[in-house]
Parts: structure tokens; C-alpha cells; sequence
């Protein structure tokens, strides 16, 4: 059964995409918690955070690699699981997203702390 919930599409993608696709797919998690949404990333912080990561560490890139890639299938199968369990049976599911909205909130800031930016 495809519930169109996926990460970001190819191994074309990478870790900076992919932590770009846990920011983007937050606040809709957030919203099926029906609490507060994270606000919206400020212009020039992908920018910065490229330039963190290029200037991390060898060893803190594959550990920022690593993070994004389990984060995004942990969420991507968060939701999907979520999507289903509200298609089967038309319940509310708040208490199952905020669980995962506070996961993917911890990913995003241990994320942060391997490319931090100013």
C-alpha cells in the first residue's frame, strides 16, 4: 500500500536535503499533534549550515550523514504509519504524532550540534 509519504526521492540526495525534508515534514507532524508548530528555518540558514558541514570534520560529516539518513527513514516510516492507522480508522492519532514530532525535534537538534551554525 503506497501512502505517498517518503523521504527525500534518490541517492541523489543529500544529508543537507535531508535534514531539509525532517524541517519541511515537522510541522505537518506537529499539526496532526495539533500543537505549536517549530517556526520556519530564516533565509540563508541552508546556506550556512553548507557551509558548516563542508567546513566539519571528516568523521563529524559521516556522523551528520548517518543521523539524517536514520532520522528520515524513522520519520518517513512515522508517517506512514500515522497516514494509515487515520485512513483505517478514521480516529485521531494527536498522541502518536507528538511522539513523533518530539522525535524528529531531537533529531533536528542533534543534527545541529554535529554542523552548527551562528
Amino acid at each position: 500500500m503506497d501512502d505517498g509519504v517518503e523521504g527525500p526521492a534518490g541517492e541523489a540526495e543529500g544529508p543537507l536535503e535531508r535534514r531539509a525534508w525532517l524541517r519541511t515534514v515537522l510541522p505537518l507532524v506537529e499539526r496532526m499533534a495539533g500543537g505549536p508548530e517549530m517556526p520556519p528555518e530564516k533565509a540563508g540558514q541552508l546556506e550556512a549550515r553548507a557551509q558548516a558541514y563542508a567546513a566539519a570534520a571528516p568523521i563529524a560529516r559521516r556522523r551528520f550523514d548517518a543521523l539524517t539518513a536514520e532520522a528520515v527513514a524513522s520519520a518517513a516510516a512515522g508517517m506512514t504509519a500515522l497516514v494509515r492507522h487515520r485512513t483505517a480508522t478514521g480516529r485521531d492519532c494527536a498522541p502518536a504524532a507528538e511522539e513523533l514530532a518530539v522525535a524528529i525535534r531531537r533529531a533536528l537538534i542533534a543534527i545541529h550540534r554535529l554542523a552548527p551554525i551562528p
